[in-house]
């Protein structure tokens, strides 16, 4: 059935990157919320020296753990008599003559045994003296350690995993780097390392914590990003580059590492100080940090992974069924006898309903979606999971639900539209160009067609020997601006085709060089949408360093766009006063709508929930004839579906609005 047509899908498939995830498994979900309050603030406790511990018979109280106190020899006993008492046989890896001692736990790998994944923190502390608890720094990682290596003792994984508790850190990373050199010289595969230093600290309960990785390490860390969204969804990120924790020791052998820790804009007032005890810990953020890193260690070495690609269903004036296909494979078995994959799909915002496949070639699944009159937005997305029914994947990613999968929406989705809606490639003429260095390279396109945005991505190929130096920016003929991409991808080299999508399921903040494929970019290319796509676009290309060169080999520019003149489903109101659809939407918490109008008036701009309810005002009183833009903050409002309405002496005017966090 329709072998000849999959058959050209599966050529066109080819030249494409399919976009692996971490897949959401309810059972270790399951797993991580063993580790409770109770389990994790007893050995918090035992570690900064709160409570007595308990090592072969002799009963103390370790109330320093500074490299050169005895304390120190008395807390790498007790970690190793901890790894004792899950089952593990551990090992006492010494420097620095005899003096240091690393402690490291083993779970050797059903599948891959050569190949290993490390959670790790350092044990030891400041300041010197015999009352140095330590608590955030470091009992915080080292407890998320042990307590990886207690919930996962008596499951097999597929690839190997080591739990390491390190010493000396704080004097210059000396026993990580004693193990990352002994790893180099042995030739250990270590895919990725896991460095928690310092998690237990939110002074201002917002749940933030900070990561610093490299180049290399970014596909290990994007990999941390979406099981932390998918587990412990409260936490967010951002990222500062440092060298001061242990994973920079496996930096410099070449292997993937990421430090994970709390937020580094909100330091511990205590550091490195007596005060850093256990009562001033965050507990709830600790648990969720620790939660989450336990998660990505476990999924990872599951090899809990399923590939998923999809050339979004194009909108267009066809009233009649659309076929979406998608590739989905795994190294678990995707089932499709009990529950094969769904296509949820959902009209003009109403209840999901699903189909399944029309046929199964390969790993090719095609879904037939039912035709919708004229001016119908239609949203939908696809689930899978594991025969098993251990895991369950989405694209768009972030849904959840097993047996049937995907009952729980991902709450972002693809979508299209049912209308008088056509599409338009530009490209440039211009280039190649040399771009400049350490300054603008700027190219341009003139659109002659007439019609209004409805989307548009971005291609661009760029030959460059460091993308980390550049900034990306397009601007249309309106003056809206969109930052493609921000000085993103370090040392790395080149863009290659590579397209800027709002629908892309990876952020350009997540890929690494040479980006090639589909990318969100970092500021939404909707800002165009609504608005006239005739006229001059201009792309800037700003090298911010010196030493490197490279050439602009091209860029083209992808429009849908609705002919207004025959088209059904807009607003048809006065084009002297018009609410725009916010950007970017879906919103994370900042948002930008824009407004037009007619004559200087009194309005109110709110939000409103799905009862009808306020719950938020953005502008209110007497606003001027002309265009209007407010930046809305909404981080005090839960994730899910919104409706902003302009209330003007001309009437009523309303978008959706969509929050996901």
């Amino acid at each position: 059935m329709k072998r000849t047509l999959l058959a050209l899908l599966l050529a066109a498939f080819t030249g494409l990157n399919v976009t692996a995830q971490i897949a959401y498994s309810p059972f270790l979900d399951s797993i991580i919320q063993l580790a409770d309050e109770n389990s994790v603030m007893l050995l918090t406790r035992q570690l900064a020296g709160d409570t007595s511990v308990t090592v072969d018979g002799q009963t103390y109280t370790i109330t320093s753990r500074h490299y050169n106190n005895q304390g120190n020899s008395r807390a790498a006993d007790f970690i190793f008599s901890k790894f004792v008492e899950y089952g593990y046989t551990p090992e006492i890896h010494t420097f620095s003559n005899g003096r240091g001692e690393n402690v490291i736990a083993t779970k050797i790998g059903t599948k891959y045994p050569e190949k290993e994944f490390i959670i790790c923190g350092h044990y030891d502390n400041m300041p010197s003296g015999n009352n140095s608890p330590g608590a955030d720094d470091n009992a915080s990682g080292t407890v998320a350690v042990m307590e990886a290596a207690r919930l996962f003792a008596n499951l097999d994984f597929d690839y190997t995993i080591r739990f390491a508790a390190w010493d000396e850190e704080e004097i210059g990373l000396v026993g990580s780097y004693a193990y990352a050199q002994r790893a180099s010289n042995l030739n250990q595969d270590i895919i990725g390392v896991l460095n928690l230093d310092m998690i237990a600290w939110d002074s201002n309960n917002n749940f933030v914590y900070t990561i610093a990785t490299n180049t290399l390490s970014q596909a290990f860390t994007n990999d941390f990003i979406s099981t932390t969204k998918l587990y412990q969804p409260v936490l967010n990120h951002n990222y500062y580059y440092t060298t001061a924790s242990d994973h920079a020791s496996f930096w410099q052998f070449d292997y993937p590492a990421m430090l994970v820790i709390e937020d580094w804009y909100d330091f511990n007032a205590y550091y490195h100080t007596p005060g850093d005890d256990i009562d001033i810990l965050n507990v709830p953020y600790y648990l969720a940090l620790l939660r989450a890193s336990i998660a990505n260690i476990g999924a990872q070495a599951w090899d809990q992974r399923v590939y998923i690609n999809h050339d979004p269903v194009v909108s267009g004036n066809s009233t009649g069924p659309r076929e979406a296909v998608f590739q989905i494979s795994s190294n678990q078995v995707i089932d499709v006898e009990n529950f094969p994959p769904r296509l949820y799909y959902s009209a003009n915002g109403g209840e999901f309903e699903f189909v399944e496949p029309t046929d199964i070639y390969f790993n090719y699944y095609t879904f037939q979606i039912p035709g919708f009159p004229m001016g119908t937005e239609v949203r939908y997305y696809v689930a899978a999971q594991d025969s098993a029914a251990r895991l369950v994947a989405t694209l768009p990613a972030g849904g959840k639900g097993i047996n049937p999968p995907g009952s729980i929406s991902p709450g972002i989705y693809y979508n299209y539209m049912v209308d008088n809606i056509f599409s338009v490639d530009n490209c440039s003429g211009t280039t190649p160009l040399a771009i400049a260095d350490n300054d603008n390279t700027y190219d341009y396109i003139t659109v002659t067609s007439q019609g209004t945005v409805l989307d548009l991505n971005v291609a661009v190929d760029i030959t460059h020997s460091r993308t980390g130096d550049l900034r990306l920016i397009l601007t249309g003929p309106t003056g809206s601006v969109s930052l493609l991409s921000d000085r993103n991808g370090g040392n790395g080299d080149n863009y290659t085709q590579t397209t800027f999508d709002d629908q892309a399921t990876v952020s350009i903040t997540e890929g690494t060089p040479p980006f090639s494929g589909r990318f969100r970019p970092e500021m939404a290319l909707s800002t165009f949408n609504n608005k006239p796509m005739n006229g001059t676009w201009t792309f800037r290309i700003n090298d911010g360093a010196i030493s490197n060169t490279g050439t602009f080999n091209s860029w083209c520019l992808h429009f849908q766009f609705r002919d207004i003149s025959s088209s059904a489903g807009y607003d048809k109101v006065s084009n002297k006063e018009v609410l725009s659809q916010n950007y970017p939407n879906p919103t994370q918490g900042i948002t930008n709508i824009e407004f037009t109008l007619e004559k200087p008036e009194d309005i109110t701009l709110a939000v409103y929930n799905q009862f009808g309810q306020e719950v938020a005002v953005l502008a209110k009183g007497r606003y001027e004839a002309g265009n209007h833009l407010i930046v809305a903050g909404l981080k005090n409002l839960s994730s899910g579906r919104y409706v902003y309405r302009l209330i003007t002496g001309n009437g009523v005017f309303s978008k959706p609005l969509v929050i996901v966090k």
